[in-house]
């Protein structure tokens, strides 16, 4: 919100009448950065749940079974 030049509730405010929420906008971002990293690098599982924003692997696997049904390493 503060790179846009907004407070969280205006930020918030502003995605609600777009009908999206910042847990969905983010989760997408997350997930589109996991795929491409998975497609296009040599990164390991571990390292590409870290730099998708996920503090942990488990978090990362169980985040991405959900949304591609499943595993990254699959």
């Amino acid at each position: 919100a503060r790179q846009m030049g907004l407070s969280e509730r205006t930020l918030h405010r502003r995605l609600s009448g777009l009908g999206l929420s910042y847990q969905s906008v983010m989760e997408k971002a997350q997930r589109r950065l996991s795929e491409g990293l998975l497609v296009r690098s040599a990164h390991s599982i571990a390292e590409i749940a870290f730099l998708s924003g996920y503090s942990e692997q488990s978090a990362f696997s169980r985040a991405f079974k959900r949304w591609s049904g499943q595993t990254p390493a699959a």
